[in-house]
């Protein structure tokens, strides 16, 4: 309740330009511009409260709460990072002709967020005499292409792939996934990887928001073969991430009946721009009412569509926080 709150405890804004320095700059700026301010307006000055100021898209002014630099709590900046894709490399395959050969690849809580969800997708090959692990690869390939591709949503075209002693062939392409083989003969190994792509397919703000692939590989070989896992990581200030944001941090600002009504409602836009990568400032503090003594622990966060915007504000942030023991650090990419 506390975020969708009449007085919110986070705020968050989208800061597109910052190069005007009072809120009389802003309202003459584009949609997204924005500057710290002191109370009054002005440019901020040390010591000063201030308040963070952004010109909406309907050429108004949103305005954050006026903070005491001295109620300030902690401070902190940070850089995008990029996405990085799980992946799970299966090698150290023994070949035992005529035993059958199975991997599965589990994606736990698929499709609902529930513990008692789950999607499995199963791969076999028998092997021969004569096999060797590229042989067990390349049939495991072939057999999980065609289950991955079948997934809800899951075909992706087709993908080129060359099995051992022969001509390349078209295997079917899951949105989700890549198959790959390196190595040959008895060195063969078989990797499993999320798309970082698919995200920009199944993507819609607050119902389809999930950014990293939660998944399981498990071999059933007369052997057990080597598994090793390179975990994901959603990265930071990535333009999913703070779509995410922008949508569940509004708070009151935002839209609190939105979605009601689904599918016959109007699909609401929002600022953030998917494609871009945002530095984040994050501010906590504490509030406190005029006739209550009871002190509030709120959050100001901040997403800067480039490194210059978020230089630009940090350096008027720690205009008003001189004295306050506290800065914006530097941004280092």
């Amino acid at each position: 309740m506390a975020i969708l709150g009449e007085i919110q405890v986070r705020n968050f804004f989208i800061v597109k330009t910052a190069t005007n320095a009072t809120i009389t700059a802003v309202k003459a700026g584009i949609p997204l511009n924005g500057a710290i301010v002191k109370y009054d307006g002005a440019a901020a000055a040390a010591g000063e409260e201030f308040a963070l100021v952004v010109k909406n898209n309907r050429n108004g002014i949103t305005l954050s709460d006026t903070i005491n630099p001295h109620r300030i709590k902690y401070v902190k900046s940070l850089a995008p990072v990029a996405r990085v894709a799980k992946s799970v490399v299966v090698s150290d395959i023994t070949v035992e002709a005529g035993e059958l050969y199975r991997l599965a690849v589990i994606l736990p809580e698929y499709g609902s967020l529930s513990v008692e969800d789950e999607l499995i997708k199963e791969g076999y090959y028998k092997a021969k005499t004569g096999d060797t692990a590229e042989n067990v690869v390349d049939g495991l390939i072939k057999s999980l292409s065609k289950a991955l591709s079948r997934m809800p949503f899951g075909s992706e075209g087709h993908f080129s792939y060359t099995p051992a002693g022969g001509a390349a062939i078209q295997l079917p392409a899951s949105q989700y996934f890549t198959l790959s083989k390196t190595g040959a003969g008895a060195n063969a190994t078989l990797t499993i990887a999320e798309k970082l792509t698919a995200v920009n397919d199944y993507y819609v703000v607050g119902r389809k928001d999930n950014l990293n692939m939660n998944f399981v590989v498990t071999p059933e070989f007369p052997e057990l073969p080597t598994v090793t896992v390179t975990a994901g990581n959603p990265g930071i200030g990535t333009g999913h991430q703070v779509a995410n944001m922008e949508y569940y941090y509004l708070g009151n600002r935002g839209d609190t009946f939105r979605g009601m009504g689904y599918p016959h409602n109007f699909v609401a836009k929002y600022d953030t721009d998917v494609t871009k990568n945002y530095h984040l400032i994050e501010i906590g503090y504490w509030d406190e009412g005029r006739d209550d003594p009871m002190k509030s622990k709120k959050q100001m966060t901040i997403a800067c569509e480039t490194e210059a915007v978020a230089t630009a504000l940090a350096t008027s942030l720690n205009t008003a926080l001189t004295n306050s023991g506290f800065a914006v650090d530097d941004f280092d990419d």
